[in-house]
This record gives C-alpha cells, structure tokens and sequence, in this order.
C-alpha cells in the first residue's frame, strides 16, 4: 500500500499538481522520488483567517532534534534526507499543528494556523521562538506581540504600546504623563520610533497619557537596546520598529471598542479576493468630562482632543512578492483655561516591497514621508498671536540578505533621507503690537551603507557582526554667525555673518558604526553573550522639560553642534528552566555618549534664531545591571524586572561661567537608580482574567531653588546647583479584570474589561513647583498627575 501511495504522489508531482496543507490534513511531500538527499521541503505559514505571514513562527523536526523560525514573510526552508518525519508547528496564541510527512523530493507547502479561543498561555517577550534568548546572537533585543500587551492592565481603558515596554528592564519614564521612554541613560529624542518604517517624532497623546498608536493596527513591537543591527542608525539609544497589521485576504470583518475615556473602529477585508487586503482604523478622544469633574480650576476649565487613523494595505500578489502601503495620522490639541492651546500632529506614509528572488537571495525596499507639526496658539483677546513649528522627513531604504545556510546569513543595504525643521515662526493674529518674527529654516541630507553577517560554529558558539557608514551634510540657505575666538558664544561674540544659498553644504560629518555580538551556549538552556555598538544621531532635541513638549526645539547638527555619539558594551547571561517555563537573565551594560545637548543657565530656548548662544555640549555617560524573571506557561504567568541604572551628565568648558556644577558629574533629567516592576497575569478560567502590575522607582532628579531675593520690587528665585535634588521616590499598583462573552457565533464576540489605576491612591509627584509667601522661603507644591484611584471600563466587540 505504501508503495502505490509513493507512486501516487510521484504521477501527481509529475503532473504540476500542488496541495495546500491545513491543520486537518496529513499528507506526503514530494516531486522527485529520484532525489534520495538533500530533499528541500519549503512553505509560508499564514493566519487561517486574515491570510498575513506569520513571522518569528517555529517549525521542529524532533526526528532531527532541528528548529527553523520563518522569515519576515512567513516563509521556511527545510533540508531533510528521505525519511518519515513529524513536523511541528508552533506560534504564540495559535494552536500547535502536528503534521507527519514522508519527504520523498523537493517539495513546497502552506500551513494555515488558527487562533487559539484563549491567548494566555504563551507570553513570549524574547520573540517567538521559546530558545531564541539562548540560542540567537541578540542582546537586549525585545519583541512583545500584541497578545502579551494586551494581558497587562489598559490604562484609562486603553492597551498602551510605549507604557508597555516601559515593564521592561533598562526602559522607563519619567512620569505618569510623560511621552517616549528613557532607554538605558538616553534621552527620550535618542529613540528612532518608527511606524511601518516611517519615523514618528511625537509618540503620544495628551502629553504622554495616551499612546498615540492603535493597539488594533499593530502587529507587533520590537526594540533594540543594546547591539542595534546595522540596518538601523540615526539615533543613539535605541530603535522601535512597529511592525503594522495586514487586513484579511478571505473575509471582511470589524472591531469596536468604547470605553469610558475613548473609542475607536477598525475595519478589515480584502480588496481583491485572496490578493489585496485592507485594513481602516480609527480612534477619538472624549476625556473632557473627566476633566470636568476635577477640582483644580485651571484643569476644569480645560479641554483636550485626540484622534488618530491608519490605512494599511497589503497585497502579497505570490508567495515570493508583497507590498505593504501604511498611512498613519494623529492630532492632539489641549486649550488651557487661560485661552492658550497647544497642538500636535503626525502624518506618515509608507511603501514596503518585500521580495524573494531566489532560494537564498531576498530584499527589501521601502520609502517614507513624515510631517510632524507643532504649535502653541494664545487666543486671549489680547496680543492674540500663534507660533507654527514643523518636521518633514523624507526617505528611502533598500536591503538585500543572503541565507548561505540556516545558520549562515549576510546582509547588506543602504539607505537615504532628507529632513527639513522650521524651527519655529510667530504669526500676529491681528493688529497686536507683537511683531512677526520666523527663525531660520534647516536642512540636512543622511545617507548611509552597511552589511552584517551572521553565522554559527557548532551548537555553541554564534557571531554577529556589522558595520554601518553614515554621512550626514547640513545644508543652506542659510546665513550663519561667526563669532570672536577665545570667547563663550554668544550675541555680544558675534563679529560677522556668512550667507549660504539653498543646496550649499555649510558642514559635513561622517562615521563608522562596527556593531558586533558574541554567544557561547553551555548547554540548550544557558549561554553568555557579549556586545558592542556604535550610533551617530544627527538631529537632537533642545528642550529644558522632562518629556517631549510642543514647545521644544529640534536642532540638526550643525558646525556649533556635533552630533551625538555612543559607545556601548554589553553582557549577559541567559537561563532557561523547566523546559523553557521561565526565562531568566541578568545583563550589564556600560554607555559613554559625546556632544550630548545642554542648555545654559537661564536660557531662552524659544524663536531662537541663533540657539547655538544658548547651549553647551555637554559628555555624559551610563551604567546599569538589569534583572529579569519571566514565567511563560500556566495560570499564572508574568515577569519580574529591576534595573540598577545611573544616568549622568558633565558640562567642561574653558570658560568657566558656562561650567555646570562646577564641572562635575550631575544627574541628567531621567536618571533614577531603582526601577523595579511586577506584573502577574492569573488564568482564572477559559473566558476570564486578572492581571496586576506594581512599579516602583527612584524619584527623577530636579532642580529647587536655594534662596529668593528681591530685584527692583520682585521676588526672584536663585537656583544653585542643578539635579541635586529628587521628587519623592515612585510607586503604583494598577488592577484589572477581564473576561469574554461569547456571541454563538452569531455575530460577535465580545471583551468586558474594567481596571483600577493607582489602587492605593498614591500622590505620585510629576513636579515641583513654588509659590511665593511673603517673608518665607518659597514654598514647595507638588503636581500629581493620578492622585486617586482611576477606574476605567472598556467593551469590544468583533464582526
């Protein structure tokens, strides 16, 4: 019988005959009985609903003791000997699909996987291959899928990407609304955020209470914290990619989700019938009755708006070609109740052409546009005036990789952007005294080329290594200052102006970036690696406020302002236990930064037209211990960090009023020494949930005054040294309860969940600030943010 059911499948193959496989099916592989080694078994794994590729999916052959993961497009290659085998599936949140094959020739397939009813019981942050902390090159490299951030308590209803990673070691906040992360000692502008490969420089809503992505357009998120591969460059900290979500080739479908605090819809199906998808979302704000049950009368007279939207098309028109198509937006404004409203907005388009052009040879090619605008408008009635600021951010990148084996891979590309800062322009809004004034625009063109090649020797020892160019040009028009030598820079320095014409190259910087990794395994469950990165950022924030504010200042690098430069070394140690049930590591970094930004005391950093009087370049560095426990399976899953970090800064100069703290080592905005985090998620039963997250961190450092005085009839503060001081250390415990419905089938099924921020009610100080007794000294106030316990109910719902 076995005999005819090979000849079978041979006539079959000879035929041009191809199969699908699917869950429910067990078949033999096969084209050419005449091949007796070597055989080549390929495929795509796609999700059975939506038809997307699923990547970082596990394919085992226990025959073989061999694992594959596949590609970005959901694709693997397998080479097997004639032989019987049992194939096993796995991907996290999908059912396991055991498949038994009988490789007779070179052959090609299609798995389609189903969700599982319920997604907690693999909570995989180290990708998605349960080994892949042991077994790959990577350190400090995270992927969280979006079933694990959704296991975590929402806050103020809604599943926030950026407060997600902040649970991991080496990445915190500065507060409870603050926008972007601290990143290992950087500063929130040293982060590239990037959306479906284009840059997003305000990731936030609401100064930092929202996350200004939607959970529901997200595929998953990664970040690169220590060996940055060498594709990526331009900032100095660390990367996060946000990969977005495909809509289904096969069935139209649709989500809602309202709660008490905001909304949004998406909508999914495809454009044309297993080819072309599509995928719709959008989310609004409705906060302003929260901030009307308030008791502070400036909030309460308030208002606050947010929306944001995506498009996402995707069109995998074969299995060696797909294109992507990303459309991003989002919009913030909040009008004080003293008239004045502040506004941000974020518009990207992306289009990604991923191609496999042979058995080994693939390649990427992808182009962006950014517009990030910003700006303050004072509607008083009197001196009514606004100030317009913006970003535009124009790029390419193309990657080529080559897989000369599963464990021997080369990659190499390159990669161009141009970007343009209006700084800032005041604009009278009617017949004020104020008059118009509009800094100097700025222009810089990157351009970079890299390779990376990665290789294994044996089952023990695995290298990583890379390099990455970059050149970077600061370009006219413009008319730039000179200033007298043996002098601070400054306006009483100024001694004459040089005018450049537009496309002028006023300045050029360029460097290497080597990017190399190490990794011995001691036995399947432990290794040790060892890192070290390189990163030029040419663009920098200038802002004297803890979090990203519209009225900051982005700067290019120019010939008064180097970029930045950092230097990184790493060490880990990794260990699984109990079958990879937890997964544990403990990592030790050190990062020394040049030319980081700092301003000088008393600084006016707004339309600045000459804003190189008001900095300093400053050195900093930072070092760390970072601990981490995570427990993958059961009904109770979850992870413990903690991180021992120091963040510091120093200002040396030859003239000594432009010294800080007297040249001393101080600490930067965001160093806080302590950062610990629990987070525990209980399976109570199939439909239902509850998770708990608990953080608890050293209070960011501050600058308070050390005296008042009285100057022609006004009482002045006088400041000492700065960040000499801290806000009170910081804790939360953040509660929530989630459990499903079931609609039969009928027309939806539908997700209840309620949680409690700040169970306890703890007043977390966001800052400082002083009022002024007469005969006192000033007097402290602290600003809270949460000051009670915050509840908040969501229901979704899916078509």
């Amino acid at each position: 019988m076995k005999k005819i059911l090979l000849l079978f499948l041979f006539l079959c193959a000879q035929a041009g005959w191809a199969q699908t496989v699917t869950p429910s099916k067990r078949e033999v592989v096969g084209r050419d009985v005449g091949q007796l080694k070597g055989i080549k078994i390929s495929g795509r794994i796609i999700d059975e609903i939506t038809g997307e590729g699923l990547v970082g999916a596990t394919i085992t052959v226990p025959e073989l003791n061999l694992t594959r993961v596949t590609d970005p497009n959901g694709g693997f290659e397998l080479t097997l000997d004639r032989a019987e085998y049992n194939l096993q599936f796995r991907y996290v949140g999908y059912e396991t699909i055991e498949y038994p094959i009988t490789a007779v020739g070179d052959g090609r397939v299609s798995i389609r996987m189903i969700q599982e009813d319920f997604q907690l019981d693999d909570v995989v942050i180290f990708g998605r291959d349960p080994e892949k902390n042991i077994r790959s090159t990577d350190i400090g490299a995270v992927t969280l899928s979006m079933n694990t951030i959704k296991e975590l308590p929402p806050f103020l209803g809604e599943v926030d990407i950026v407060r997600s990673l902040a649970t991991l070691p080496g990445v915190s906040q500065v507060g409870e609304a603050s926008s972007g992360l601290n990143v290992r000692g950087g500063g929130v502008d040293q982060n590239l955020i990037q959306f479906g490969g284009a840059p997003i420089y305000n990731p936030s809503h609401m100064f930092g209470l929202f996350t200004a992505f939607n959970a529901e357009m997200v595929n998953d998120v990664t970040l690169y914290k220590a060996v940055v591969p060498s594709r990526y460059g331009g900032r100095s900290s660390s990367i996060l990619d946000i990969l977005p979500k495909a809509g289904s080739v096969d069935k139209w479908g649709a989500d809602l989700m309202v709660s008490n605090f905001s909304g949004k819809v998406s909508v999914n199906g495809p454009l044309i019938k297993d080819k072309v998808s599509i995928l719709g979302g959008f989310r609004i704000s409705y906060i302003n009755w929260f901030l009307q049950t308030l008791s502070n009368p400036t909030v309460k007279n308030s208002n606050a708006n947010f929306y944001d939207g995506n498009l996402i098309i995707n069109a995998p028109v074969s299995d060696n070609n797909e294109f992507t198509y990303s459309y991003y937006t989002s919009y913030d404004d909040f009008a004080f109740s003293s008239d004045t409203t502040i506004s941000w907005k974020n518009t990207a388009h992306s289009l990604q052409w991923k191609s496999k052009l042979s058995e080994k040879l693939s390649l990427e090619a992808l182009g962006y546009y950014t517009i990030y605008d910003y700006g303050i408008f004072n509607e008083s009635g009197i001196n009514d005036f606004t100030i317009d600021s913006n970003i535009k951010d124009l790029g390419g990148k193309l990657y080529f990789s080559y897989n000369f084996s599963p464990t021997n891979k080369l990659s190499a590309g390159g990669s161009f952007k141009q970007i343009e800062i209006q700084p800032g322009e005041l604009i009278p809004s009617g017949q004020e005294e104020i008059l118009p004034k509009k800094v100097q625009d700025e222009f810089g063109k990157e351009y970079s080329s890299h390779f990376q090649h990665e290789f294994e020797l044996g089952e023990k020892l695995g290298f990583s290594y890379g390099l990455r160019y970059d050149l970077y040009q600061y370009l006219g028009p413009r008319v730039v200052r000179e200033y007298a030598e043996n002098q601070p820079i400054s306006d009483g320095s100024a001694i004459s102006e040089t005018q450049y014409n537009d496309g002028n190259v006023i300045q050029t910087y360029d460097g290497l970036g080597p990017r190399a990794s190490f990794r011995y395994s001691f036995d399947k469950s432990s290794s040790v690696k060892l890192g070290y990165n390189k990163m030029y950022q040419f663009i920098h924030l200038v802002s004297n406020t803890a979090t990203i504010a519209p009225s900051d200042v982005w700067k290019l690098s120019d010939q008064f302002l180097e970029p930045q430069i950092a230097d990184q070394y790493s060490l880990g140690f990794y260990k699984n236990l109990k079958g990879n049930i937890f997964e544990t590591s403990l990592e030790v970094y050190y990062k020394d930064i040049q030319n980081v930004v700092e301003y000088k005391d008393g600084a006016n950093l707004i339309l600045q037209n000459h804003i190189e009087t008001e900095l300093i370049p400053a050195e900093g560095k930072a070092y760390g211990v970072e601990l981490y426990v995570k427990k993958n399976l059961g009904r109770l899953t979850g992870w413990i960090s903690y991180t021992y970090s120091r963040s510091l800064r120093r200002v040396i100069t030859p003239y000594e009023e432009e010294n800080i703290n007297d040249g001393e080592w101080y600490s930067s905005n965001f160093d806080k020494p302590h950062d610990l985090t629990l987070i525990g998620n209980y399976k109570i039963s199939t439909n239902t949930s509850v998770s708990a997250t608990f953080g608890y961190s050293t209070g960011r450092p501050v600058t308070l005054p050390a005296a008042k005085f009285n100057y022609f009839g006004n009482s002045l503060a006088y400041f000492d040294m700065r960040n000499q001081d801290r806000l009170p250390d910081f804790h939360r415990l953040d509660l929530s309860l989630n459990f499903k419905l079931k609609g039969n089938g009928k027309f939806f099924d539908g997700n209840w969940t309620f949680s409690l921020l700040n169970v306890y009610g703890r007043k977390n100080p966001f800052s400082i600030y002083f009022g002024d007794v007469a005969g006192a000294p000033p007097q402290a106030l602290r600003l809270a943010i949460l000051g009670v316990p915050l509840p908040s109910l969501s229901y979704a719902i899916k078509f």
